[in-house]
C-alpha cells in the first residue's frame, strides 16, 4: 500500500490519498507520485518526507524534480538503536541534533552525539546528506540566526530559538477564533494569540512567546513572530535606549557626602 498523508493547521495528520500496488519498486512509486502530482497540481508546492527507500528518491526526484525530499528521524532513530543497543542518550542526543535550526548548533550537537557512541555504530549516518535529516539545512526553512538579524536582541533570539524547538512537542486543538488548548507533555495550557497570553504565564512574564503560543501558529511566518515579541526586545528599542555611550544616573552624590567606610573585621 502506498500512502500519502500531510499535517493540517493544528499538526494533525491528514490522508490525502492511498493506492495499492503488488510489488514495492521504482516503477510503482513513480506512478504513484505522478499521480499524486496531477491531484495537487503543477502549481502546489510541496515536499516529501519518507522512511529511507531508494525507490521513493528516484521517484521523487523523477517526477518532482523541484521539490524537497527528506527523511523521518524517527525511521533513523530506530536503525540508531539497532546500531547502539537501544541506548537512549544516545537517541535523546540524537533527536536534539535532527532539530537544531542554526549550523553552528548542528556541529555542536553532532560532535556531542559522536562522543557517546563508536565510529563503526554511525559510519552509515556519514553517507545521508545533512540536508535529508538537518533542520539546520532544510531548504526554506528560516534560519533564527540569519533570518532575526538585526531585528531582535540576542537574548530575545536565543530564547524565541529554544522555545521554537521545544514547541514541536506540543499538540494543539483550536478552539474559536484566537484561543487554542495545547497539550504538552502531561499540562495543558490555553492561549490567546490577540491578547498575548497564556495560563503558562511565561509569555506575559518576559515578552517572548511561549512554546505554547508557537504551536499554536497556524503558519509560522518571520513577520508573526517579529509581532508576538514585546518591542523592549527589539534591536530598534534597545539601540534608542541606549543610544549614548554612557547612561545618566538617576541622581548625583554631593561633593561633600560623607564617606561611609566598611565595617571593620575583628578576629
Amino acid at each position: 500500500m502506498y500512502i500519502a498523508v500531510a499535517l493540517d493547521g493544528n499538526h494533525e495528520p491528514l490522508l490525502i490519498a492511498f493506492a495499492l500496488g503488488t510489488i514495492n519498486c521504482d516503477e510503482s512509486w513513480v506512478w504513484f507520485i505522478t499521480m499524486l502530482k496531477e491531484c495537487l497540481g503543477d502549481s502546489t508546492e510541496f515536499g516529501f518526507i519518507s522512511h529511507m527507500s531508494d525507490s521513493i528518491d528516484f521517484a521523487v526526484q523523477r517526477v518532482c524534480t523541484d521539490s524537497y525530499h527528506g527523511y523521518c528521524c524517527k525511521n533513523i532513530v530506530e536503525k540508531i538503536r539497532a546500531s547502539t543497543g537501544n541506548n537512549t542518550v544516545v537517541d535523546q542526543l540524537f533527536r536534539k541534533t535532527c532539530k537544531t535550526y542554526s549550523v553552528s548548533d548542528f556541529y555542536a550537537s553532532l560532535n556531542n552525539l559522536q562522543n557517546e557512541v563508536n565510529a563503526d555504530d554511525l559510519h552509515w549516518l556519514d553517507n545521508i546528506a545533512h540536508a535529508k535529516w538537518v533542520r539546520a539545512f532544510f531548504p526554506k526553512v528560516f534560519n533564527f540566526t540569519e533570518e532575526f538579524h538585526g531585528l531582535l536582541t540576542p537574548y530575545a533570539l536565543k530564547v524565541l530559538q529554544k522555545r521554537f524547538i521545544n514547541s514541536d512537542g506540543c499538540r494543539v486543538r483550536h478552539i474559536v477564533g484566537d484561543r487554542y488548548e495545547v497539550i504538552e507533555y502531561l499540562t495543558t495550557e490555553s492561549v490567546q494569540l490577540e491578547r498575548g497570553i497564556c495560563t503558562c504565564g511565561k509569555w506575559k512574564k518576559c515578552g517572548i512567546p511561549c512554546d505554547h503560543a508557537i504551536a499554536s501558529l497556524q503558519r509560522l511566518e518571520i513577520e508573526e513572530i517579529q509581532l508576538m515579541v514585546n518591542l523592549k526586545l527589539t534591536t530598534v528599542v534597545y539601540r534608542n535606549a541606549y543610544q549614548t555611550e554612557t547612561v545618566n544616573p538617576i541622581w548625583e552624590i554631593p561633593v561633600e557626602s560623607v564617606v561611609v567606610l566598611a565595617p571593620r573585621q575583628f578576629t
